[in-house]
């Protein structure tokens, strides 16, 4: 008897997730991914501050020149394949989707390659490609800004800061040259804009301010958002008390601030004007489905089982969208990590059993970092302090997927705690 073929379309939270969960003794699982790995998300940001070495280059034989080992310390991504489990993986980009045929027409994911195209069939269909950074074609952004979505952008965020300390740390540069090269904008105030910017303070007052000590005093950081306060999904009073905890460690928060324009050195912002910036936009894909969509970002709307909506609002029963490409109508969530893997474990268990009831989302502890062992959680029970830093730095292992990842997390906490960050040992 032939295996059912689910066929998934993204390998963030929602179809890695979907992909693990799924019984593949009664599926054919493919993926379809541009990129071979998931990255851990929540992760990013404590990466490119240094909490978490990239990589570890090992020692042991450092007497014998003829030996090198490179090994991972802790991984910021998985591989969507896997040697114990049936998933294929093919790296591509789904262009277009024949619901009626139930065909997918994709372009390989290889520069090389992109202009070929190739149709894979399925059974049941998982829309979860994600989203992609919007600059909402503000002049510059593209070009100029860093962005943390992936690894290697969390790699390029902390290059980029070892080099304006290197620069700023010339003998030829002035104190006002110093302080133009080592201010620090970052452009969103929700979770992962005030987590980065805690990391951030952390890493240059904690760590790198011994190793530059010329540079103290010189380096700031500002938050810029265009929401007229940060954290706007937690409670009004943590919200405060994350502003009040970022003033006192002198970052800067520029609420109702609109990105104008942005260079290789400067960020032009106009208080009073409706310009926008950066956040989400749809993948290609989404944006050409004739499907219902939302008319914020937009997203393709559901049912609370998960199925797509046509133009005139009737289900697509063999097809599910999860992940931050969708949303149900009625029932809107925001698009973060814990919503997207609800949402793929709710498909693999509908697909594994044969049975079905309306999805429901259930409520985490939200969580954020301001910085200097303090932060805020709201959930069940709302908490600030170094009992929120705690419970934050706690919650890192719960996104780490393997055991090997939690281990090594844990040692990674006991080895800087002891040595100093990899970014910053002493």
């Amino acid at each position: 008897m032939a295996l059912q073929n689910v066929v998934i379309i993204g390998g963030g939270w929602a179809g890695y997730t979907l992909s693990r969960s799924l019984d593949d003794k009664r599926f054919q699982i493919t993926v379809i991914s541009p990129e071979p790995t998931s990255p851990y998300t929540p992760l990013l940001a404590s990466a490119a501050c240094g909490l978490f070495s990239f990589s570890l280059v090992g020692c042991w034989y450092r007497f014998t020149s003829y030996i090198s080992v490179l090994t991972p310390l802790v991984q910021a991504e998985d591989s969507i394949r896997h040697k114990r489990r049936a998933v294929r993986l093919i790296q591509a980009r789904v262009r277009d989707i024949d619901f009626e045929k139930k065909i997918c027409s994709c372009n390989p994911a290889f520069p090389k390659l992109a202009d070929q195209i190739f149709d894979v069939s399925y059974d049941s269909l998982i829309i979860a490609p994600g989203c992609e950074t919007n600059t909402f074609n503000t002049p510059g952004v593209s070009e100029n800004a860093l962005f943390v979505r992936t690894v290697a952008d969390a790699m390029a965020v902390r290059q980029r800061l070892l080099d304006i300390l290197e620069m700023a740390s010339l003998p030829n540069m002035t104190e006002v040259q110093q302080r133009n090269l080592l201010h620090i904008i970052v452009v969103g105030g929700g979770p992962t804009g005030v987590e980065i910017t805690a990391e951030m303070y952390d890493l240059v007052h904690n760590d790198l301010i011994y190793l530059y000590p010329d540079l103290a005093g010189k380096i700031s950081v500002a938050i810029h958002d265009v929401a007229a306060q940060i954290l706007s999904v937690f409670d009004a009073k943590l919200a405060e008390y994350a502003l009040s905890s970022f003033t006192h460690h002198d970052v800067e928060i520029k609420t109702a601030s609109h990105i104008t324009k942005v260079d290789n050195d400067t960020v032009y912002t106009k208080e009073d004007g409706a310009i926008k910036a950066t956040g989400n936009r749809q993948v290609p894909l989404v944006d050409s489905l004739k499907l219902t969509k939302s008319a914020r970002l937009p997203r393709i709307q559901t049912d609370y089982y998960l199925h797509p909506l046509r133009l005139d609002g009737t289900p697509i029963s063999d097809v599910y969208a999860v992940g931050d490409a969708a949303d149900i109508t009625g029932g809107e969530l925001p698009t973060t990590a814990e919503v997207a893997c609800q949402k793929g474990e709710y498909v693999a268990k509908v697909l594994n059993t044969g049975r079905s009831d309306p999805f429901v989302y259930q409520q985490k502890m939200l969580v954020a970092y301001t910085g200097q062992h303090d932060g805020v959680i709201a959930g069940r029970k709302d908490w600030t302090g170094g009992a929120a830093w705690v419970a934050w730095r706690s919650k890192n292992l719960t996104w780490a997927r393997s055991w090997r990842n939690k281990i090594l997390i844990v040692t990674t906490w006991m080895l800087n705690y002891t040595f100093g960050k990899e970014i910053a040992r002493a």
